[in-house]
């Protein structure tokens, strides 16, 4: 996780796919700023204030909760750029407009910012995107639940597998681009229990191991 790594990116020279109304999308031409940002950028951190709220538009967003006591992490869940509102909703129905979580860019990721009080504005009179906040919230509650069935009922090694399979289907590729630390973090767990548990799967030929990266076997 790195320091807020962004690069401003011209609105006109990017078709923004939202599925959003004329009025809506002139809006977002007008008052929008698109942001690049690096892989492991920060984008908000627990007890950020927004003035501006984020709609992911390219690339992967994990948001998780930070005990910095412990220096460990929980993911909550992540983003992909079809989820349009999934990051926009925790930050703009707050009423000091402060996040109690941290978003972090999993992959090279282009956001795009639009003034609170727009967002505000369509929540009063824009049905397509109260339609959307809600299904986002859907979505989110549905990750949650599941996240706690299986931490409650599966075991650490299923755990570990149901997540890897989630992750080749996200990215469409076998081969995972993440340290133990990161498989652990994103588990609510330690990496030498993750490290031993890969080790053993390792042996058993249903993964293979590389610095940095796993690559399922299975399917």
């Amino acid at each position: 996780m790195s320091l807020s790594i962004q690069e401003p990116l011209c609105i006109e020279n990017h078709d923004l796919k939202l599925p959003f109304d004329a009025e809506m999308i002139a809006q977002v031409r007008n008052q929008g700023r698109l942001t690049r940002f690096k892989e492991d950028a920060i984008i908000f951190k627990e007890g950020d204030q927004m003035s501006m709220v984020p709609i992911l538009v390219e690339g992967r967003v994990r948001v998780f909760y930070r005990n910095d006591n412990t220096d460990r992490e929980l993911l909550l869940y992540s983003v992909r750029p079809h989820e349009t509102s999934m990051l926009s909703c925790v930050s703009f129905l707050s009423e000091e407009n402060k996040v109690n979580m941290y978003a972090v860019a999993e992959a090279e990721s282009i956001l795009l910012y639009l003034p609170m009080n727009t967002m505000i504005l369509w929540s009063k009179t824009k049905l397509e995107w109260n339609q959307l906040v809600v299904a986002s919230f859907r979505e989110i509650f549905d990750m949650l639940t599941r996240g706690l069935q299986s931490a409650g009922t599966a075991s650490l090694e299923e755990r570990i597998l149901d997540f890897l399979k989630i992750r080749v289907n996200t990215e469409n590729s076998n081969c995972i681009s993440m340290t133990h630390l990161e498989i652990a973090n994103s588990l609510g767990t330690t990496r030498v229990v993750v490290s031993r548990i890969l080790k053993t799967l390792e042996s058993q030929r249903v993964l293979s191991l590389r610095r940095g990266t796993v690559e399922l076997l299975i399917g």
